[in-house]
């Protein structure tokens, strides 16, 4: 969910669709084009039925999460909207909002659509100066749209089987900088939610002290983390994805 696709989604083979939410819809005149020349005869060249079928999709995305600005609502409109809100991290995705990008998976899970896996986002965290007031507030926004969510798609069967993983793109190190922040670090946390999930730490404790180059020092592979995602969630054998890894942790 947002306006360019995460190279997670991109494969060898395939790769996602990346969803825009909220901004200008598309011209009707536009789409109208669009919906003519995705009417391909079935005996056409194979590329002339992609492409067709491409602009269809694009018809129905447009149809069903475009509009004029307006973002579907997560929280009562009365709330202020964490992400806008004194944000004093730079901003490193989170298109549409948290809130809002949720809802639209939850909308597609509800749905029964087939996709496997959906990524959303939340910028702001790059805080390298009064860090903890920022990161408190966008934790605790992180914390509610997805206590919302799992508590939404856990009333359907599918639901039931949703495993959300959380990650970040870089880590933070342990000691403070000259602007009360902290700077980019290597280590950081996942956090994994979901029904299917055995809730519990995982991983030595990282110490504060025992450092490498002012980092903390990794205790758990990150390998070992998608690999039981792969097995767990997408049955998916991880050697075939990770070059032949074999660990793995307990929490599915």
């Amino acid at each position: 969910m947002g306006a360019t696709l995460p190279p997670l989604m991109a494969g060898e083979t395939t790769a996602g669709a990346a969803v825009r939410l909220g901004g200008r819809k598309l011209p009707d005149a536009w789409l109208r084009r669009c919906t003519a020349l995705s009417d391909v005869e079935r005996d056409a060249h194979p590329l002339l039925r992609r492409a067709g079928a491409s602009l269809s999709d694009l018809v129905k995305v447009s149809s069903s999460f475009g509009g004029g600005g307006e973002e579907p609502q997560t929280q009562d409109p009365g709330e202020p909207r964490d992400e806008e809100d004194g944000n004093e991290g730079a901003s490193a995705g989170g298109q549409g909002g948290l809130g809002a990008q949720l809802d639209v998976v939850a909308r597609a899970i509800e749905a029964g659509v087939s996709t496997r896996a959906y990524s959303v986002s939340l910028g702001g965290f790059d805080t390298h100066a009064n860090e903890k007031a920022t990161q408190s507030r966008l934790l605790g926004g992180l914390d509610k749209d997805l206590t919302r969510f799992l508590e939404r798609v856990r009333r359907t069967k599918a639901g039931r089987k949703v495993v959300v993983a959380v990650y970040s793109e870089f880590g933070r190190r342990p000691r403070a900088n000259a602007s009360q922040g902290t700077d980019h670090g290597t280590s950081g946390p996942v956090f994994v939610l979901g029904e299917p999930v055995k809730g519990g730490f995982y991983g030595d404790q990282p110490s504060l002290t025992d450092l490498t180059d002012d980092d903390l020092r990794t205790t758990v592979d990150f390998r070992d983390v998608y690999a039981t995602l792969l097995r767990g969630v997408l049955d998916t054998e991880p050697d075939r994805i990770l070059d032949g890894h074999a660990g793995s942790l307990a929490f599915l």
